[in-house]
C-alpha cells in the first residue's frame, strides 16, 4: 500500500512538471576508477548531523541496494573495508524573474546546470524609463516570477587508507515538487546507472517511472 502511494504521488507529481512517465536528470561524473579493483568492500561515512537521522537511513538503504548490484559490498562487524562512500542531498528553491525586457534562465553556480520549467505567478512593476533610451519602455508592466524546485544528490567513493577519491557524482533534477524523498531513488538509480561513468562528463538521464 505504501509502494503504491509512493508511485502515485511521484506520478502527479511528474505529470504537473510536464513529464508523466519519466524521471529526468543531470548527471555530473569525476572519477579515477581503477579497472582492476579486487576489494570492494566498503563502509558509509556519515556527517555528524546523519549518523542517527532516520530520513538519512532510508536514503542509505536505497543506496546500499543500488551499490550491491554493481559489485559493491558493504562490510560486517569486525571485518575491514578498503573504501568509504558517502551520500549528500539537498534541495533549493529556484524563484527568477521574467518580465519583457529580459528572459533568464536557471543557472545553479555549484552544479553548473541549465534548467527552464517551473510554476509562474505575476506581478506588476512600474518601470520609469531611461533618458536616452527612445526603446525603453515605460509604465506598467506584468512581471512574472517562476518557482521550481532543484533536488541535488551526490555520492563520493574514497579509499580508506590513502583518502584519495576514487568517484564524485553528482546528480540533480528539477521538479515542482520540494518533496526530495520522492525522488531519492531515482537520482540514485541516475547517479549509478552507468558506473563509473565517462571521467569529465555531464548528460542527460532520462528513467521511466516504474
Amino acid at each position: 500500500m505504501k509502494k503504491f502511494a509512493f508511485i502515485l504521488a511521484l506520478a502527479c507529481s511528474l505529470l504537473l512538471s510536464g513529464c508523466a512517465t519519466t524521471f529526468s536528470s543531470q548527471v555530473s561524473v569525476f572519477h579515477e576508477w581503477p579497472t582492476n579493483t579486487q576489494d570492494k568492500t566498503y563502509i558509509f561515512e556519515r556527517a555528524p548531523g546523519q549518523e542517527n537521522n532516520p530520513e538519512h537511513k532510508v536514503y542509505e538503504d536505497m543506496l546500499r541496494s543500488r551499490l550491491h548490484s554493481i559489485g559493491l559490498k558493504e562490510i560486517t562487524a569486525g571485518q575491514s573495508a578498503a573504501l568509504k562512500v558517502e551520500l549528500k542531498y539537498a534541495t533549493t528553491l529556484r524563484e527568477v524573474q521574467y518580465s519583457p525586457l529580459w528572459y533568464p534562465s536557471i543557472y545553479d553556480r555549484y552544479w553548473g546546470l541549465h534548467f527552464s520549467r517551473g510554476i509562474y505567478r505575476h506581478n506588476y512593476v512600474y518601470y520609469p524609463g531611461y533618458w536616452g533610451w527612445p526603446g525603453y519602455p515605460r509604465g506598467w508592466m506584468d512581471v512574472s516570477m517562476r518557482s521550481t524546485y532543484l533536488h541535488q544528490l551526490e555520492i563520493q567513493i574514497s579509499e580508506i587508507g590513502s583518502n584519495k577519491k576514487l568517484a564524485d557524482i553528482k546528480v540533480s533534477s528539477e521538479q515542482l515538487n520540494p518533496e526530495i524523498s520522492l525522488y531519492i531513488p531515482y537520482l540514485i538509480d541516475s547517479a549509478l546507472k552507468a558506473f563509473p561513468g565517462k571521467n569529465g562528463s555531464t548528460t542527460k538521464v532520462e528513467l521511466k517511472v516504474e
